[in-house]
């Protein structure tokens, strides 16, 4: 008997989909060539594409459901690398340069790190909020955190920004 898997996050790029399976499983669909797929430790909660230098989607970071945040290569489905951010899910992912160097990291218990080869230690608690970080988004100096329907404007240290939403 076939068993049979759900689909619980996905993600459309101009060259396929990436679909995270709810057996950790994590497969690319490229448009007019053959599926393939990788097996991460836990399953996926989060997916962020990010471009590499031909403009395109080259790698997917998958945050998991046991504080895990993966690299995978779209051209091999390799597993470039994993970082451990604590055990508490990841609910949300934000490159914090355009080449994807090192990523911001929002958890379900409030915790914020960054993660990244170039990151002391590879990763760096930043700081913890009062709730889930549902979105994150870096403009200037700010990080930008949607909490519900709250959105906060706070520093890189957690301080409540002087800008204004």
């Amino acid at each position: 008997m076939r068993q049979l898997r759900t689909v619980v996050r996905s993600m459309v790029t101009p060259d396929g989909s990436i679909v995270a399976m709810d057996d950790a499983t994590i497969v690319w669909k490229p448009k007019g060539d053959r599926q393939k797929r990788v097996r991460i430790e836990a399953q996926a909660s989060v997916l962020l594409g990010l471009i590499g230098p031909r403009g395109v989607v080259d790698r997917v970071v998958v945050g998991d459901e046991y504080g895990g945040v993966n690299l995978i290569s779209l051209a091999d489905m390799d597993v470039l690398e994993r970082f451990v951010v604590g055990n508490s899910m990841v609910r949300s992912l934000c490159s914090s340069s355009i080449s994807g160097e090192s990523i911001l990291v929002g958890c379900e218990d409030g915790s914020v790190y960054m993660v990244g080869q170039n990151v002391p230690n590879r990763v760096v608690s930043l700081f913890e909020l009062d709730g889930p970080a549902s979105a994150l988004r870096i403009i200037g100096q700010d990080l930008h955190i949607q909490q519900g329907w709250e959105r906060k404007i706070v520093s890189w240290t957690g301080r409540k920004s002087l800008v204004t939403a």
